[in-house]
């Protein structure tokens, strides 16, 4: 129990330490060692299905990352912290998933995780639930709204919504991995994503929905104060939507100082 306590409570002063950098520290490469390990723990992010629609680009040259800064980004902000940072994370939701499939399925036999029945019938499910194009999500939604009130139906999104919800998940652990090293990140949704696109050479199969710079934040003679938090009571709710959960409970720890922002 107290190796699960100590879990936690590690998880926790992570979890709140982790915030958005306003001001990175330039010149600061990161250690290969440390980038490393960050990659591998942002492997472990869970996606529908295995099928893992996420690629991304760390751009740590200092050219490509000015051209992008000047060309790209929006906002003083977005463009100081991309040309300061250690790195920029740019995220690429793959917008052609199945053509994963096939690679998805080879390395499931060779962990011999998964039973053959289930991989055997993996094309046939994914194709279903992440047809790509309007019309084919159309058709979906119209077939899947029909038979709702019969029976259980899966909920059918776009393939952009799909694969954008996998992606996010693959950014919020990178955060955390760096996090974990004391670097200090910052999310980033303002920039030109076809700009993006040519600078990076990225083909029009992925769509470009985070950035996330990375490094060591710069030390200001005054902290930035943190950003409010709604209430408990306004995000979770006890069993149905609106009724309250029970918040009284306080969970006592250690006051580390951090606060996120």
């Amino acid at each position: 129990m107290s190796s699960v306590r100590a879990a936690a409570d590690a998880f926790r002063k992570l979890a709140k330490s982790r915030h958005s950098c306003r001001r990175f520290q330039p010149n600061r490469p990161l250690p290969k060692e440390m980038l490393n390990d960050m990659l591998q723990t942002t492997l472990t992010s869970p996606s529908g299905f295995n099928i893992q629609p996420t690629n991304v680009i760390i751009l740590q040259n200092q050219d490509i990352k000015q051209e992008l800064a000047k060309t790209s980004m929006l906002g003083a902000g977005n463009i100081y912290r991309t040309i300061d940072s250690s790195a920029v994370a740019v995220f690429l939701s793959d917008l052609q998933p199945h053509k994963r499939l096939q690679r998805i399925i080879e390395l499931e036999k060779e962990s011999g995780v998964r039973s053959k029945d289930y991989l055997s019938t993996l094309p046939i499910v994914t194709s279903f639930l992440m047809g790509e194009g309007k019309v084919a999500t159309l058709m979906k939604q119209v077939a899947t709204d029909a038979m709702s009130p019969v029976k259980p139906m899966p909920t059918i999104d776009s393939i952009q919504a799909w694969s954008y919800k996998n992606t996010a998940l693959v950014a919020q652990t990178f955060t955390f991995a760096a996090t974990s090293h004391g670097l200090s990140t910052c999310l980033m949704e303002g920039y030109d994503c076809r700009r993006v696109r040519d600078v990076l050479k990225i083909p029009d199969r992925y769509d470009i929905p985070l950035m996330c710079g990375v490094g060591y934040e710069y030390e200001e003679d005054e902290k930035v104060g943190k950003t409010p938090r709604l209430k408990m009571n306004e995000v979770f709710f006890s069993d149905t939507f609106g009724k309250p959960i029970d918040t009284d409970i306080t969970v006592v720890v250690e006051d580390t100082g951090d606060s996120p922002k």
